[in-house]
């Protein structure tokens, strides 16, 4: 059942008990007024059909000396007649037995029990014809005797009136919860617009339209499940397509990985074959091997490389403090012989300040973004390195002066594999790993690498250390 219908029909359902409720009190508290009215108007009646009888019997006992049932019968009848017309009426003597009766029949004996002098009974008989009657009985004082005067009212019309107020009361239960069902339907329509709004957007971002939204048309809990979905879908859909970029990656990753491998393995396979099956000179023999040895020493660098990667995944760093002239010092020792070899001078300029960092993956960081500044570079060329407090982090800054980098380039140099110059790369035996490596210690680090060049001119990279506090 839908979340429509389910407020509709519980809101309707406690309008409809609490109607019942209310109409049967209300019919029932009338009726309960009506018989009271009905019971004082009798007391007030026997009242004044008592003090009839008793003067007139005493007037009677006055003349005559005495009295007798039939005496009795008239006086009553003349005073029924005269006070209520028609009402049946009836003396008892103290011994509960009938004296005298008019305009209907009368037990023998009085059934009210327990009525002492000066009390008044009553109660709700059925009649003939199966009318309701109401029965009442009080004592009275006559000529110095206690005598009970019965009355019998016609209290058919009571109960007539309830019935007619209860039809009345269903009559309009009926007509209330006829207009709140369909009020509370439209209403409740109207109020979970939203959430059917909402489940539209569901089911359109589980079908693959992640940049479906639920629209916000109120400022109440469903606008805030809305906004808060919203949010979450914004979430979910940044995610996927991150994860949709990483999946590219990975398939551009094993590519390039497979046409990487190809090519030294095919260069190995096609030289080592004319080696062994063709009788070559020296010279050229020598060439074969050359090649074979410089493919080789490629797929080296190359499982060297994936190796870094792999370890860089699978492994957490501790951060230890030190002083960054000390750092940048072992790292200049180490790069120096390399950069000699290729007439390359590096120039540093270190500000003294006490850093966070770890050893082994800084001098990888830094190894290889000097060795890509050096590929870069010509012979006679320089290289600068630089350490300079910005802010609260410690920024170092790589130089070169070379031949810079493409600008539709510069955003996929941490790819891997990616190269930027291939014939140039693989020539220096590299593999397009170097600034990979180097982007993920950079995150490993806190930080990433942010690069600036330009073609012919150079190209500047950077990442920042924390702080020792």
């Amino acid at each position: 059942m839908r979340f429509s219908l389910k407020i509709c029909f519980c809101t309707v359902l406690i309008v409809a008990v609490l109607f019942a409720v209310t109409g049967h009190v209300m019919t029932q508290q009338s009726f309960d007024a009506a018989l009271s009215f009905r019971v004082d108007r009798a007391i007030a009646d026997y009242s004044s059909l008592a003090s009839a009888i008793g003067a007139e019997i005493y007037g009677l006992t006055l003349i005559y000396n005495n009295t007798t049932e039939l005496m009795y019968a008239e006086v009553l009848a003349r005073a029924i007649e005269t006070q209520a017309p028609g009402t049946a009426c009836a003396i008892y003597n103290t011994g509960n037995r009938l004296i005298a009766s008019v305009n209907g029949s009368f037990p023998s004996r009085l059934s009210f029990e327990n009525m002492g002098p000066r009390r008044f009974a009553w109660r709700l008989t059925r009649g003939p014809g199966g009318r309701t009657m109401m029965d009442t009985a009080g004592s009275v004082s006559i000529g110095g005797y206690s005598y009970y005067l019965a009355v019998r009212y016609d209290a058919d019309e009571l109960f007539a009136a309830r019935q007619e107020m209860a039809r009345s009361v269903t009559l309009w239960h009926i007509m209330t919860i006829a207009v709140c069902m369909v009020a509370m339907l439209l209403f409740s329509l109207r109020i979970t617009r939203s959430m059917r709004g909402l489940g539209r957007a569901v089911a359109r971002i589980g079908s693959g339209h992640y940049e479906e939204r639920a629209q916000v048309n109120a400022l109440d809990e469903i606008g805030d499940l809305a906004y808060s979905f919203n949010k979450m879908a914004a979430a979910i859909e940044q995610k996927v397509g991150a994860l949709e970029g990483y999946a590219k990656q990975q398939e551009d990753f094993v590519a390039s990985f497979s046409h990487e491998l190809k090519t030294p393995m095919t260069s190995i396979i096609g030289y080592a074959d004319m080696l062994r099956s063709a009788a070559l000179d020296e010279e050229d023999a020598f060439t074969a091997a050359n090649f074979i040895f410089s493919e080789g020493k490629r797929l080296e660098a190359l499982s060297l490389k994936l190796m870094d990667l792999v370890v860089l995944d699978k492994n957490e760093y501790t951060l230890t403090r030190g002083y960054a002239k000390q750092v940048i010092g072992h790292v200049t020792a180490v790069v120096t012989p390399m950069l000699e070899q290729h007439r390359l001078t590096l120039e540093t300029s270190v500000e003294q300040q006490h850093i966070l960092y770890e050893k082994d993956l800084i001098l990888t960081l830094l190894t290889n973004l000097i060795d890509n500044a050096r590929k870069a570079s010509s012979p006679g060329g320089k290289i600068q390195l630089v350490g300079k407090k910005q802010k609260h982090r410690y920024r170092i800054t790589v130089r070169d002066f070379g031949i810079g980098i493409p600008p539709e380039e510069v955003s996929r140099i941490t790819e891997a594999f990616f190269m930027v110059d291939k014939s140039r790369a693989r020539a220096q035996h590299g593999a397009g790993l170097g600034l990979a490596i180097g982007n993920k210690i950079a995150q490993l680090l806190g930080s990433s690498l942010h690069f600036e060049s330009e073609v012919g001119v150079g190209t500047t990279v950077w990442f920042d250390l924390p702080l020792a506090r």
